[in-house]
């Protein structure tokens, strides 16, 4: 007797949006990872691949992200930066051409934006050193882990942040356009 072959309905795929963010540092990384995981929905077609470089200069994390995530496939591209080194032109265009849209942390650098985001005051003339060693005694672990940012940026208060800083990487992990 032949045996029967049942067809197996197969869950409809469905298409996920990817994208690339990469951070200047670890500590960016941590940060959008922890970001990322506070805002995700279980329904999200959103799949973010966040990254770092090992900081530097910004034309050189712009150079090193074009060459290294050149041949990959991926429907949108961040740049997370420090603002305290203003960009060129030239390294503005570069990032467009391989197309990255460019966030930059204000005030000064990612501490700074966060400090802000506490309702904190930040200086103009106070350092990105200053900012951290504001910030980073107040985390709940090292600034290069993930977990580090959950007591003091739980889903509330990034959903409240306004920031623009924050505000711009909020919307690219919800796959808005800001």
């Amino acid at each position: 007797m032949a045996r029967k072959h049942t067809t197996r309905k197969r869950p409809r795929q469905v298409s996920q949006t990817t994208f690339l963010i990469v951070g200047e540092g670890a500590d960016d990384q941590a940060f959008i990872k922890h970001m990322h995981q506070q805002l995700r929905s279980p329904q999200s077609c959103i799949k973010p691949r966040i990254e770092k470089q090992s900081g530097g200069s910004p034309g050189n994390i712009i150079d090193n992200a074009a060459r290294k995530y050149d041949s990959q496939d991926f429907d949108r591209r961040f740049i997370v930066l420090d603002a305290d080194v203003p960009l060129t032109q030239q390294q503005r265009d570069k990032a467009r051409k391989q197309g990255f849209r460019l966030i930059l942390w204000s005030p000064t650098c990612l501490e700074g934006a966060l400090l802000e985001t506490l309702d904190e005051r930040v200086n103009d003339h106070e350092t990105a050193q200053q900012l951290k060693d504001r910030l980073h005694p107040r985390l709940a672990a090292h600034h290069t882990e993930p977990a580090a940012y959950a007591g003091l940026f739980p889903r509330p208060v990034l959903q409240a942040a306004t920031n623009a800083s924050v505000v711009d990487v909020r919307s690219a992990l919800a796959e808005q356009r800001s």
